[in-house]
């Protein structure tokens, strides 16, 4: 799953959408308040989100993965989706 655009709203939420069709809102108001996401806090520099197909990013220092950001936006697990994925390619290659 690639990310194919990212767009920023206003409360630190993202808008994203996937190469599989999958979009939707997170929210990372929460993740802002501490450590090193802290310099998002600035909107200027929230707003300046941008990706590269695996992960969304602010800067080469400061991004996530497209894994972590499919997951919240499926309100899954990480671990779930890889799982779901690895059986899929696994009837493939039998196939």
């Amino acid at each position: 799953m690639k990310v194919v655009n990212v767009h920023p709203l206003p409360d630190y939420k993202l808008q994203v959408s996937f190469d599989d069709g999958v979009s939707g809102l997170i929210d990372l108001k929460t993740y802002i308040e501490h450590g090193i996401f802290s310099v998002l806090q600035n909107e200027d520099s929230f707003n300046k989100v941008y990706t590269n197909g695996y992960s969304i990013a602010w800067n080469d220092d400061l991004e996530i993965d497209s894994l972590a950001i499919y997951a919240e936006v499926l309100k899954k697990d990480p671990e779930d989706i890889l799982a779901e994925n690895l059986k899929y390619a696994y009837k493939l290659a039998l196939s």
